[in-house]
C-alpha cells in the first residue's frame, strides 16, 4: 500500500509514524515550508514536496491532513481523477473533497493530537466514504495501524466532534486550570490523580448519570459558598463552578 500525505502537522506527522511503523509507504510529504515536509519525511522514509503540482500520479489514497480551514482551498488546487482523497477533520463535510476527486472521504482520529506524542496509541478513527469500497478500504487502513473504527456520515461525525471538545478539550482546560491553581497555592496535582482516573472508568459501566456527585448535587449550599470564597481570586475557575453547579442543580431539580 501506499499513501501521499499532504500536511506535515500535528497529525500527519503522527498517523505518519503509525502507518510508517506498520510498513506502509508514504510515498511524499507535502507541506508549503519545504523544511517542515522534509523534517517528517526523513522520519518515515518519504520524498518531501512543497508544490501540490509535484504530487505523485498514482497513490492508494492521499491524505489531506491539514487545518480545518486549509482543506477547501487545498482541495480547490487538486484535480485527482478517481484517486482517493481524504481529509482528517471532524467538523468538515466530506463533501468539500468532491470536485478534487471522484473518490473521496474522511479518515478522523478522535483523539487529541500532538507531533511530540511518541505514538498514536488506543484510538478510535471515524470513518466516512463517498461509496461502500471507499469506506471499506478507510476501515481496513484504521485496523491496520491498530485504531478502533466508527462510521458516521457528515451529520452524526459533526455531532460527534462537538462532545469530543466538550467531552476532551473542555475537560482538559479545567486539568489545566486545576493544575495552574495547585501551583499557586503549595499543592499536589498529581493527588487528583486517582479521582480523575475513577471518573473516567466509572462512566464506562455505568450512565454517567448515576454517578454524579458533590455538593450542586446533594444541594449543599453550605460547602458551595465556600468554594466559591475560595475562588473569588480566580476569575476562570470562579466562572466554570458556578456555571456547573447551575447547570447540575437544574439537571437533577436541586
Amino acid at each position: 500500500m501506499e499513501l501521499v500525505l499532504i500536511g506535515s502537522g500535528n497529525i500527519a506527522t503522527v498517523i505518519g509514524k503509525a502507518f510508517f511503523e506498520r510498513g506502509i509507504i508514504i510515498k511524499q510529504v507535502y507541506s508549503r515550508n519545504l523544511s517542515h515536509a522534509q523534517q517528517l519525511a526523513a522520519q518515515i522514509g518519504s520524498d518531501a514536496i512543497d508544490q501540490l503540482r509535484q504530487l505523485a500520479p498514482k497513490a492508494d489514497a492521499y491524505i489531506l491532513a491539514v487545518s480545518d480551514q486549509a482543506i477547501g482551498p487545498i482541495a480547490a488546487s487538486l484535480k485527482l481523477g478517481d484517486q482517493l482523497l481524504v481529509h482528517t477533520a471532524g467538523s468538515v463535510s466530506k463533501e468539500i473533497l468532491a470536485n478534487a476527486s471522484s473518490n473521496y472521504g474522511v479518515f478522523w482520529p478522535m483523539k487529541m493530537i500532538r507531533k511530540d506524542q511518541e505514538s498514536l496509541g488506543a484510538v478510535q478513527i471515524v470513518v466516512d466514504g463517498s461509496s461502500n469500497s471507499n469506506t471499506a478500504f478507510l476501515s481496513n487502513l484504521a485496523r491496520l495501524i491498530g485504531a478502533q473504527v466508527a462510521l458516521a456520515g457528515d451529520a452524526q461525525r459533526e455531532k460527534l466532534h462537538l462532545m469530543a471538545v466538550v467531552t476532551s478539550n473542555f475537560t482538559n482546560h479545567l486539568y489545566h486550570l486545576a493544575s495552574d491553581y495547585c501551583e499557586r497555592n503549595n499543592l499536589d496535582f498529581s493527588l487528583l490523580y486517582s479521582i480523575i482516573d475513577q471518573t473516567a472508568t466509572g462512566i464506562k459501566a455505568v450512565d454517567p448519570a448515576t454517578t454524579q456527585a458533590g455538593p450542586a448535587f446533594r444541594g449543599d449550599l453550605g460547602t458551595m459558598e465556600k468554594h466559591l470564597e475560595l475562588l473569588k481570586h480566580e476569575p476562570a475557575l470562579l466562572a466554570f463552578y458556578r456555571a456547573f453547579s447551575k447547570s447540575i442543580q437544574e439537571k437533577n431539580r436541586v
